[in-house]
């Protein structure tokens, strides 16, 4: 079997602990989303999200992850940090 490994590019966003300012302006995706209902704040001061898999939630620290196919993943800190590296540089093909 042969193995594969995916580089997708991704949108991130850090939801701020209880009583604490977000890092950065909340990007419009995830606004948006919240706005229409698709993502609902929890007990947990994180989000919850139905998706066709069951709920997925995520609790105040976790990351909100933003995937080119226009879905939305959640994400431990220390899980993200591991699995993502930040783009330094984009190369646009001409």
């Amino acid at each position: 079997m042969q193995l594969f490994l995916s580089k997708n590019l991704v949108q991130a966003f850090r939801l701020p602990l209880w009583g604490q300012a977000a890092d950065e302006t909340p990007p419009q995706w995830l606004v948006s989303r919240i706005m229409l209902g698709e993502l609902e704040m929890n007990s947990l001061g994180g989000l919850t999200y139905a998706t066709p898999f069951g709920v997925q939630s995520c609790a105040a620290g976790d990351i909100v992850v933003f995937y080119a196919d226009n879905s939305i993943g959640f994400e431990k800190p220390e899980t993200f940090e591991r699995d993502f590296s930040p783009v330094e540089e984009i190369s646009l093909a001409a």
